[in-house]
């Protein structure tokens, strides 16, 4: 059951992504708090949802005072368009209807206009694209002295969309609009040959995460481990620009799936107020092809992502920064990149947080991204955890996070 909502909220947020997004790569999960800090967690997550960042800090309840944590849900997303794709396919979609509806109408003036607008919107579309993703998860954990254990379901999903302007659209168009007769003399239904295509791949991880804490020379060191099932969904889907539906994406005609199973390991160190981590997620790599639509493929690359931080906390809040030490893969097509990320929480008794951050990529490909957030926890029971990304190339993204503690 939780399976098939999990592919379900995903398969629903991949469609209208397809709609909304624009170049980011693959981000593995989402969390508020760790998203509202820059992105950060390999170091300074909570242990509610470090299953999903670091393995080892699911032993670590500082407090000791929780016996279960739920997170139910945690959803985000990021979107940026960059070149106002999506503006322009909403506007060829618009445009075409008119020019349709003129030649069926024998309005010849008419036409002739709207050839002249459907040519000059299809130019500045062409070799255009998006890409974006988006999340849900849930974990359970049980911490305790003899060791820790979490439960998750964890989906996440990423999309890229782009345009091929057909040249022979454009010749048809340009003389129809250098001709009132010609663009009056085009049969109905007039077929556009341009395209749309959108592919997607969907990740869905179902784990349990086993942590523990060992002396070494009187230091605490967090161990974890996390075997997991994972399945990856691909879509390719191909269609006239005129033509594009985001609900046809889901078809099982453009559709593929591949099972297996994957792994993840984490370490952490306290020495004072500080923690180290380090983690390597997706420790088997994984080339997951796409079917062949319109005589084109595509893979999606899952490759380990090993990851260090450091944090430092005290009463007044926690400082945190994260390196990725290798590249985050998504489609082979589209570039990778690799993330430093710092980060600031300062919390009120416990009882509400503030939180802000910022991440870059260092490859320069990807956007960089300034995040803030706030957290409210009346009790220390209920968690309300929200978050907002905003950074170059239109980027912006948002995610909340409920979570129960007892």
């Amino acid at each position: 059951m939780i399976k098939n909502k999990l592919a379900c909220s995903v398969s629903v947020a991949l469609s209208s992504l397809v709609l909304s997004t624009s170049a980011f790569a693959t981000n593995t999960y989402f969390d508020a708090r760790n998203n509202a800090m820059g992105g950060v967690g390999v170091a300074s997550s909570h242990y509610g949802i470090a299953a999903l960042v670091n393995p080892a800090l699911v032993a670590k309840d500082d407090k000791k005072t929780d016996d279960f944590s739920l997170v139910l849900p945690s959803v985000g997303i990021q979107v940026s368009d960059k070149d106002d794709l999506i503006d322009g396919i909403d506007n060829v979609s618009d445009i075409y209807d008119r020019f349709d509806a003129a030649i069926k109408n024998s309005d010849n003036l008419t036409a002739q206009i709207e050839a002249k607008n459907l040519a000059s919107e299809l130019r500045s579309i062409d070799a255009k694209y998006v890409d974006g993703n988006v999340g849900v998860n849930i974990v359970a954990t049980l911490p305790a002295r003899w060791g820790s254990a979490s439960l998750f379901a964890n989906g996440y999903g990423s999309v890229a969309v782009a345009t091929n302007v057909a040249q022979s659209d454009l010749a048809l168009l340009d003389a129809a609009a250098a001709d009132a007769t010609v663009a009056g003399a085009l049969p109905n239904d007039l077929k556009l040959d341009s395209e749309g295509r959108a592919v997607a791949a969907l990740v869905q991880d179902y784990g349990l995460a086993l942590a523990k804490v060992v002396e070494i020379q009187g230091l605490p060191v967090h161990v974890g481990v996390t075997p997991k099932l994972q399945k990856v969904d691909t879509f390719n889907y191909a269609t006239r620009v005129d033509d594009f539906e985001t609900s046809d994406v889901n078809d099982s005609r453009y559709r593929d799936s591949e099972t297996g199973f994957n792994a993840d390991l984490g370490l952490a160190l306290d020495y004072s107020q500080l923690t180290f981590g380090l983690s390597a997620r997706n420790l088997i790599a994984r080339d997951v092809d796409t079917k062949v639509i319109e005589g084109k493929k595509f893979t999606y690359q899952i490759a380990p992502l090993v990851t260090t931080g450091v944090a430092y906390r005290t009463d007044l809040g926690t400082l945190a920064a994260d390196l990725d030490l290798t590249e985050t893969k998504g489609f082979s097509h589209i570039k990778s990149s690799q993330y430093a990320s710092v980060g600031g929480e300062l919390d009120a008794w416990g009882w509400a947080q503030l939180r802000a951050g910022y991440r870059t990529d260092l490859k320069g490909d990807m956007p960089n991204m300034v995040t803030a957030g706030l957290g409210l926890s009346p009790f220390k029971v209920v968690h309300l955890d929200l978050a907002g990304m905003v950074g170059s190339d239109k980027a912006m993204g948002a995610a909340v996070t409920m979570s129960y503690t007892f």
